[in-house]
């Protein structure tokens, strides 16, 4: 079905043109006929170029698209790109994982890179921490499609997310107050000032937010924390039951000033400061228990762990404790797959995030072409505690901390040459990261004393070179080439260790150290410590041709290569899973074409593609040997090296004026992942699930705008996203009687969200506007964790449907 879908498009491809960028609102002085489609201008090759020009698959979101979309978080931009799935980390609500075109990263280590770079206001964010934040003030998004990495970096094998903000005007004095209240006693307060200091010459821009919001769980759990006296973890609960405490709720704050100064014509420097910070609940859901299973092939082996601590806490004896166990927890999955509003959690879940963000802009223009450095200082400090399992008994608690500062410096020269026939930029890139990333694991208390630390201090330098030019050898034939060549030098000192809370000894996990005494629990000692330095470079490069047809038709054929940089195993159990894993390289064939058509009232872009990737990187969830006198395992994080995947897909854009003031947009994009080699020491894993993945995903949106009265204007909108089931785990052994249910429980069912708005302007100066999000209250689970080693699937439901005002004013 997918293959003759990709043929259909290439078909349709040879008559029409290819889409990128549906949702942007487009510059009305750049639309020759106010009643057609405007330009919309990307940065997608370092400069500033209309979409349709550019052979480069890009989804664009304006400010205005993303007020009418009611997309507030960044996630929430993945309904309307096609071929792209944004999901909460696994370990922490903060920081959010990235698929697009089949390429992710499913884990948020520091050790680890993303397969999707992002970008804001040009500087490279490493790590995804307080990406979970509201887009405040943003001048546009854009999503580039397939590998990156000539012009953006080493870690964009799927592609790149550029988040650009609104820079200072210079010249006018302007501002804007919107204040929310919605459901859930949603609040929401953003307020925008611009103040030229001296007009043409300085000025600033100030942009804050306040959001908050009630939980909408309701945590109905009698049983109390197992944590009372633990001296790591951030936040104890207090003792007691925590039942009717509200989780799920959001407290966030988000600032950004930038401050821009222009001594001449061609010369501007930009300073810029950004906080965020958010301080909230969380819940998990148990969704399965499963039962001891012993496969040919130990990745696959079930425990049923989980079910007989439980039973054994409530009095059974060991022949029966299982059974007795599952019986209990069953109950629980019951309940909680009644009513997606509560949570059984003996202990309240917490997250904490701080961001700060600092940038340092230079921009010089000359006959020779512009020259730009693009510096940026970032820290993020995160902390996030969880009952992870989400039942009422103590089976599992993990919490993270994270302590980790950037900084990046970037000078681009982009120009033309040869009687303007060649486009070109060159730039250097260079990056270090430093700090601290630990994580804490309890599990089954009463059966294994011993919790499980690990801590690993990293610092990573990375340098890179490129250069990208593109030739128009005639009026309507162009090549692009490119190169870019990086090196990344990443050092690890790992202390890992295993604290048994009966005895107050301490056993290193990955350095033969004899149990010691350190007076106390603590998470990374460096009686421990053990270090290693590895270093990893690659090449990415792009060539291809574009070719315009007439003045609205382009196509394009491209390949490109990218690589995602080789690392180390920071949560390592033992001297074995200490080895670094290889880089990845991704090399993609794309054929593109774009069109406006019918006096610009048509704008469709379609676009298909192969990427094969070799060295894919895998994340496994994997049982370690229990500590004596324990006779459980505990878990830890692997990643290794898969193999070659191939993934074939296609992407279709299209935005229509129906008629004067009505526009319609619609997307569609079909993901076709196979293994051709999967294998590690275990053996054979070709069969196994993608994780993060929609097949096919669709978007609909109208727009309608209407003049009432003479001094005011109506805009509605309404728009429906789906998408199709998404595996959440790789898991699926058939041989396993319960293999089917394993399935079902990581399995993500097909999803549809309709949301809505309706606002009017009144002048220029005042706004109203009623809104919903998750209309039809899809509360279907979007994320799950399987621990197998454990024997407990757990998930996490959809928002449920919100609604609510917003009252604007502009100055």
């Amino acid at each position: 079905m997918v293959y003759k879908t990709l043929v259909s498009c290439v078909s349709l491809m040879a008559l029409m043109a290819p889409v990128s960028a549906l949702h942007a609102q487009e510059a009305p002085q750049a639309a020759e006929d106010e009643s057609g489609l405007g330009d919309i201008i990307v940065t997608a090759r370092k400069v500033e170029e209309n979409l349709q020009d550019v052979p480069v698959a890009v989804t664009v979101f304006t400010a205005e698209s993303l007020e009418n979309q009611n997309l507030q978080r960044v996630e929430n931009l993945a309904n309307f790109t096609p071929g792209m799935s944004i999901r909460p980390g696994s370990s922490t609500p903060s920081a959010i994982t990235i698929t697009l075109r089949g390429q992710v990263q499913t884990d948020i280590l520091a050790t680890l890179d993303p397969s999707v770079g992002t970008y804001v206001d040009g500087v490279y964010w490493a790590r995804a921490y307080g990406l979970n934040s509201d887009v405040l003030d943003a001048q546009n998004v854009q999503v580039l499609k397939g590998p990156q990495g000539t012009l953006f970096g080493r870690n964009t094998t799927g592609g790149a997310l550029l988040i650009n903000t609104n820079n200072p005007d210079l010249d006018e004095f302007s501002g804007r107050l919107s204040v929310s209240y919605g459901r859930y006693n949603e609040t929401n307060v953003t307020g925008v000032l611009n103040m030229p200091i001296a007009p043409g010459v300085a000025g600033l821009r100030v942009a804050v937010q306040r959001f908050t919001r009630d939980g909408y769980t309701r945590n109905a759990s009698t049983t109390g924390t197992a944590l009372t006296g633990n001296t790591v973890v951030r936040e104890l609960q207090a003792p007691g039951s925590p039942a009717g405490t509200r989780l799920d709720n959001r407290d966030r704050w988000n600032f950004r000033a930038k401050f821009d100064l222009a001594p001449t014509d061609n010369l501007r420097f930009q300073f810029s400061a950004e906080r965020f910070e958010m301080d909230e609940t969380h819940s998990r859901q148990l969704r399965m228990v499963t039962s001891a299973y012993t496969a040919a092939n130990a990745t696959y082996n079930t425990a049923n762990t989980g079910a007989l601590f439980v039973g054994l806490i409530n009095g059974a004896g060991f022949p029966t404790a299982a059974a007795t166990g599952t019986t209990l927890l069953n109950a629980e999955i019951a309940r909680l797959a009644a009513d997606p509003s509560l949570a059984l959690n003996n202990e309240n879940g917490y997250v904490f995030a701080r961001t700060n963000t600092f940038g340092f802009n230079a921009t010089l223009d000359t006959d020779l072409g512009q020259f730009k450095l693009i510096t940026g200082i970032r820290k993020v400090e995160s902390y996030s505690g969880f009952d992870l399992d989400g039942s009422s008994f103590p089976i599992h608690f993990t919490e993270g901390q994270q302590s980790l500062k950037q900084k990046s410096a970037e000078l681009q020269w982009t120009g033309s040459a040869l009687n303007d026939s060649v486009d070109f930029a060159f730039g250097g890139f260079i990056f270090n990261e430093e700090g601290y990333d630990q994580s804490i694991s309890i599990t089954v208390p009463a059966l294994n004393p011993a919790t499980s630390h690990f801590y690993g201090l990293i610092n990573t330098d990375s340098v890179g070179a490129y250069g990208q030019a593109s030739w128009r050898i005639t009026d309507a034939l162009s090549f692009t080439g490119g190169l870019r060549y990086s090196v990344d030098d990443k050092g690890l000192e790992t202390r890992n260790n295993n604290y048994l809370r009966t005895t107050g000894q301490t056993i290193c996990s990955v350095i033969p150290v004899a149990p010691f005494n350190a007076g106390g629990e603590v998470v990374g000692p460096t009686q421990c410590a053990f270090s290693r330095s590895d270093e990893f470079s690659g090449w990415s490069w792009t060539a291809g041709f574009d070719y315009r047809i007439n003045d609205d038709v382009m196509t394009y054929a491209k390949v490109s290569r990218g690589f995602r940089a080789g690392g180390q195993n920071l949560r390592a159990p033992n001297t074995a899973a200490f080895l670094p894993f290889l880089p990845e390289f991704a090399t993609s064939y794309e054929l593109g074409l774009k069109s406006e058509l019918f006096d610009r009232r048509l704008r469709l872009n379609v676009a298909v593609y192969q990427t094969d990737v070799t060295d894919i990187q895998r994340s496994t969830l994997i049982a370690t040997a229990p500590i004596p006198p324990a006779t459980v395992p505990g878990t830890a994080t692997i990643l290794g090296n898969a193999g070659k995947v191939r993934v074939r897909g296609g992407e279709v854009e299209l935005q229509a004026v129906i008629a004067d003031g009505f526009t319609i947009t619609a997307t569609g994009a079909l993901t076709d992942p196979e293994y051709i080699r999967y294998s590690d020491l275990s053996g054979d894993r070709s069969f196994e699930r993608f994780g993060g993945i929609s097949r096919q995903q669709f978007s609909l949106a109208a727009d309608y705008v209407r003049d009432v009265g003479s001094n005011s204007r109506l805009r509605l909108h309404a728009d429906y996203s789906w998408r199709s089931a998404q595996n959440l785990s790789e898991y699926n052994w058939v041989p396993n009687p319960e293999n089917n249910a394993i399935i079902a429980a990581t399995t993500a069912p097909a999803q549809g969200l309709l949301g809505a708005r309706a606002t009017l302007e009144i002048g220029d100066t005042y706004e109203v506007a009623v809104w919903g999000r998750n209309i039809a209250n899809d509360r279907s689970y979007v994320s799950a964790l399987a621990v197998l080693p454990l024997g407990y699937i757990q998930g996490t439901p959809n928002e449920p449907a919100t609604y609510g005002v917003t009252a604007t004013i502009k100055f």
